[in-house]
C-alpha cells in the first residue's frame, strides 16, 4: 500500500473536527435561545403589570433570543451541509456503517490518549492540585485525533503536541496505540507510525 497517497487527508479527516465544533456551537446557541424563549413566555404570561424596567429587560431578552436562534440555525445548516457531503461520499464510494464506526472510534481513541492534567503536590502537610502544562499541551493536540475506516483501509491522524516533552509522551505510546487499534479494529493490520510535518499517521491495511 502506498502510505504517502493515503496520508493525503480525505474529506472526513479534514473536516471531522470542524463539523464536531459546529455541532457543539449550534447546539449551545439553540439551547440558550430555547431558555430565553421560556423567559420571554414567562414575561408574556405574567399577571404582574409590567414596569418600564421589565419591558426593557423583555426587549433585550427578545433581541438576544432572536440573535442566538438565527445564529444557531445558520451554524446548524452549515453543519448539516458538511455532514451531508460526507454521507454522499460514503454512499458512493464506501458505506455508512464505516462512517459511524469512524466517529465512534475517534471518540474512543481520543479518550484513550487523554492524560490526567492535574497532579498532587505535598507541601507543609497539605495537598494541592496543580495543572501539568506538558499534559495540558499533549491533551490539546490529541483532542484533534481522527480515525477513518473504509472497506480497504484505516487511517489514524494524530496531531503532534507542542514541546519536546509532550512529543516524547506521544512517541512512547506508539506500541500502546497500535495495540489499542488492533483491539478495536482487529480486521486491519497497522504498520509502524509515520511522521509528516506536525502529524503522526498510523496506516491500517485490511486483512485478507
Amino acid at each position: 500500500m502506498n502510505s504517502n497517497k493515503l496520508n493525503k487527508k480525505s474529506y472526513f479527516l479534514t473536516y471531522f473536527t470542524l463539523v464536531q465544533f459546529l455541532l457543539i456551537i449550534s447546539s449551545t446557541a439553540l439551547l440558550l435561545s430555547a431558555v430565553l424563549f421560556l423567559i420571554i413566555a414567562h414575561f408574556k404570561t405574567s399577571s404582574v403589570t409590567p414596569s418600564h424596567f421589565t419591558l426593557m429587560i423583555e426587549a433585550v431578552v427578545t433581541l438576544l433570543y432572536q440573535g442566538l436562534a438565527r445564529f444557531g440555525l445558520i451554524i446548524a445548516i452549515l453543519f448539516l451541509c458538511l455532514l451531508l457531503i460526507e454521507v454522499v461520499i460514503r454512499l458512493r464510494h464506501d458505506n455508512l456503517m464505516n462512517l459511524w464506526r469512524s466517529i465512534y472510534l475517534t471518540i474512543i481513541l481520543r479518550r484513550f490518549l487523554h492524560q490526567d492534567e492535574s497532579s498532587e503536590n505535598q507541601k507543609d502537610d497539605q495537598k494541592a492540585q496543580s495543572v501539568n502544562p506538558i499534559h495540558k499541551s499533549f491533551n490539546r493536540a490529541v483532542r484533534q485525533t481522527v480515525i477513518e475506516l473504509t472497506d480497504k483501509h484505516a487511517i489514524v491522524c494524530i496531531k503532534l503536541p507542542n514541546g519536546h516533552q509532550a512529543q516524547n509522551i506521544l512517541n512512547s505510546m506508539d506500541e500502546e496505540i497500535k495495540n489499542e487499534l488492533s483491539d478495536q479494529v482487529s480486521q486491519y493490520y497497522f504498520s509502524a507510525p509515520e511522521r509528516q510535518k506536525n502529524k503522526k499517521w498510523f496506516i491500517g491495511t485490511k486483512r485478507d
